[in-house]
């Protein structure tokens, strides 16, 4: 497994700092908002395998805010503009929560670049009588409670990421989530009618106790996009890639080595 290095990326003007390591394939991999990501250890197995690049998203954990950036779709296109920007082909897109969003938004304009498709725990969808917390109500600490299914590991995460020297970061995160997800709420109306259009193999995966999107958008994905298969992990919330990234990788690396055999 190779060090991790960094760099910008220009794309159509805007500088984008990325993240990237390892060899073998092409691995996007989209971040959330909430919970602490970047190279951790679900980044790092993928990277025993594959030439993963984590991008931090226009306007968020310290970058500069583009004007051009309104909404989720806004960042699906950027998206796109990298791809093309780097010359990139036969990608793996694996996006997490609101990245699984831009993931699943990019996919339904043109997947030509994709060879596969990962969605884990991803915002986008709205389903009627399913209830969900909210995480623009209460404090960071109170939203990592409601996301994260073990509560030890809450507390431990609350500990080492809510502290002085990350309130600015914080602030500008909430922000940027504020202006993506605050109205309409966590979902964009008019994407779940284009995601017939997604036509790479695509893997679905959900936490059984995602109080956030809870398990039937789990479902709602894998039956909105054709021939999508979905797999649920056992106690495990919003976010797998912090409560269970072992089986997380497990997961997602074995999806991707079928589609790279069947290619």
């Amino acid at each position: 497994m190779g060090e991790w290095s960094r760099s910008v990326v220009d794309v159509r003007g805007y500088g984008v700092a990325v993240s990237e390591a390892g060899d073998g394939a092409p691995v996007l991999l989209l971040d959330d908002v909430l919970g602490p990501y970047g190279r951790d250890s679900f980044a790092q197995a993928l990277s025993a395998r594959h030439r993963v690049s984590i991008p931090t998203h226009p306007g968020h954990d310290g970058s500069p805010l583009p004007e051009w950036l309104d909404n989720v779709s806004d960042l699906a296109n950027f998206y796109l503009d990298y791809l093309s920007a780097r010359g990139l082909r036969g990608v793996h897109l694996v996006g997490c929560g609101l990245g699984g969003w831009i993931a699943a938004d990019l996919a339904t304009r043109d997947s030509s670049r994709l060879a596969s498709l990962t969605l884990v725990a991803a915002g986008g969808l709205r389903l009627n009588g399913v209830p969900q917390c909210d995480i623009f109500l209460g404090g960071d600490e109170e939203v990592l409670r409601k996301i994260i299914h073990d509560r030890a590991l809450a507390d431990r995460v609350a500990t080492e990421t809510i502290t002085p020297d990350t309130e600015d970061t914080r602030l500008q995160n909430q922000q940027f989530a504020a202006r993506l997800m605050w109205q309409p709420r966590l979902h964009d109306p008019n994407l779940r009618k284009w995601l017939h259009r997604i036509d790479a193999p695509t893997f679905v995966v959900w936490g059984a106790n995602d109080a956030l999107y809870p398990a039937p958008y789990g479902e709602a994905w894998r039956d909105a996009i054709p021939g999508a298969r979905l797999e649920v992990i056992a106690d495990c919330g919003h976010l797998p890639r912090v409560e269970k990234p072992g089986a997380l990788a497990e997961l997602v690396t074995a999806f991707i080595a079928k589609q790279r055999v069947a290619a």
